[in-house]
């Protein structure tokens, strides 16, 4: 038998079109309980689909540039994944400056094999997909 505070407890997630944000959205009840919801689903998504979209023309451009060589696969895979500088330096435990060098292709092709394994964690992606860029991964 379940009580309404495990139902409350429990993790919902809603799977987004791109698979690499989960949403829970939660809305306070009567009692002034959090409970989980899909009411507001949509408007969440209003302001996030501009987000993403904006993020993934990003993402276009950043390619552009790696294949220019003027920029390293990281920035392409932070913009494909839906990060921002911030949230990808928080990710790796450096601080944003170091992780803007790792943009530059002569610092990127000297990062040591242990780094390049925690990006491509984050990326969910290969090694070897970063090394020489293959943008479907």
């Amino acid at each position: 038998m379940t009580t309404e505070d495990d139902e409350q407890n429990q993790l919902m997630t809603h799977d987004t079109l791109w698979n690499q944000i989960a949403w829970t959205i939660y809305k306070v009840d009567d009692q002034g309980k959090y409970k989980m919801t899909l009411e507001g689903y949509d408007d969440h998504l209003v302001m996030t689909v501009p987000f993403a979209d904006a993020t993934q023309e990003e993402a276009g451009e950043a390619k552009q540039r790696v294949l220019r060589n003027e920029s390293s696969p990281l920035e392409y895979f932070m913009y494909k994944r839906l990060l921002d500088p911030k949230s990808l330096a928080q990710a790796m435990g450096i601080a944003v400056w170091r992780l803007k060098r790792h943009f530059k292709p002569e610092v990127f092709k000297k990062l040591d094999q242990n780094k390049l394994e925690e990006y491509a964690k984050i990326f969910n992606v290969q090694v070897d997909d970063l090394i020489n860029f293959r943008e479907d991964a």
